[in-house]
């Protein structure tokens, strides 16, 4: 089996989501009071919640998909402990040592930098300590991140080295786009629906990777985003209206992306100043934001989405198949590829 990398003493840290994953993730159930079940006839269902039922069907539905995300786990496992061992024979090594000098001797100490984010992110949270007491754990937690992402990519580079294959079918869900805003084409043979959250910093993060799948499939790809603000973001669901009412004056992806690029601007003045740094019309945008326009929308997103299956943001449909968290380029790039190449025969 390839070893996992251990967990870093970062117990300050632990507790913030968007350390401690790459996912935000909610408390709500699918069965929560944001879904709206669809009646079910009493022998359909397997439990009842307030009086609604979660179906047999339901319950196939998410079964399904946790048998798969198992059985792809164990099989990426396989792949992995094969391509690593073809390569240490052909490098005579051992299967350790080829990991330690590929991987383990290769990472590097984090910047000045990168330890200034990760401390201005959290030191609210910290009070007493000081940037300089928590700088040796906030080093070796940047490390351990650096590790199992680098080790990954090496891992890529052998399974595409010795030309390996998934062939094993994804589940599909059946999810739909409503009227949110898209990119690309709407006849593109590949749709991805993402759920997503202003002020998760895992959706903030996943957005790099969102725009290189854009920029690399251009016309192939169509991005449909949708809304599914957290109940541990209080400020969430009112940039998601926002952003609605910047796409009622054309600027959508403006505002989306002005939201992401600072996530500590999401208070009521700072999505006003916001739309007024962007040339929206002030009170136009100060109207529809107060009065709750697009309320309604939102909830229907996350309704949908949690009638798909969501319980974690940034949550991805690529045609169907999920994809969850922010996840490397290459875990979307397999599926969009394999997609493409079923489309074409």
């Amino acid at each position: 089996m390839i070893r996992r990398s251990s967990s870093f003493p970062l117990a300050a840290f632990l507790a913030l989501c968007f350390i401690a994953a790459t996912a935000c993730s909610s408390e709500m159930s699918p069965g929560g009071a944001a879904a709206k079940k669809e009646a079910a006839a009493p022998g359909d269902a397997v439990a009842m919640v307030d009086g609604q039922p979660i179906t047999q069907a339901q319950l196939d539905e998410r079964a399904a998909r946790q048998l798969y995300d198992v059985r792809k786990q164990m099989l990426e496992e396989m792949l992995a402990e094969q391509v690593l061992d073809k390569e240490a024979q052909a490098q005579g090594l051992p299967r350790e040592a080829l990991l330690a000098r590929e991987v383990t001797s290769k990472v590097t100490d984090p910047t000045q930098a990168e330890i200034d984010q990760v401390w201005e992110a959290n030191k609210a949270r910290m009070p007493g300590k000081t940037k300089e007491q928590v700088a040796p754990e906030i080093i070796n937690f940047l490390k351990g991140q650096k590790a199992p992402r680098m080790q990954q990519s090496y891992l890529q580079s052998l399974r595409t080295k010795y030309k390996t294959q998934i062939l094993i079918e994804a589940p599909r869900v059946s999810v739909g786009v409503d009227d949110d805003p898209a990119k690309g084409p709407a006849n593109a043979p590949i749709t991805i629906v993402e759920f997503s959250d202003f002020q998760c910093p895992y959706c903030s993060r996943a957005e790099a990777v969102v725009k290189q799948i854009l920029e690399n499939y251009k016309d192939k790809v169509r991005l449909v985003y949708r809304d599914f603000p957290l109940p541990m973001h209080p400020n969430a669901p009112k940039a998601s209206e926002a952003a609605q009412c910047a796409n009622q004056q054309g600027k959508y992806w403006e505002y989306h992306d002005a939201l992401y690029a600072d996530q500590s601007k999401l208070a009521l003045t700072d999505l006003q100043a916001t739309a007024e740094r962007l040339g929206l019309k002030a009170e136009a945008f100060k109207t529809c934001l107060e009065s709750g326009k697009y309320a309604a929308e939102v909830s229907k997103d996350m309704a949908d989405g949690q009638k798909a299956g969501v319980s974690s943001t940034p949550f991805f449909f690529i045609n169907g198949i999920p994809v969850i968290g922010a996840r490397e380029y290459s875990a979307f790039a397999e599926i969009i590829d394999k997609e493409l190449a079923n489309s074409k025969k």
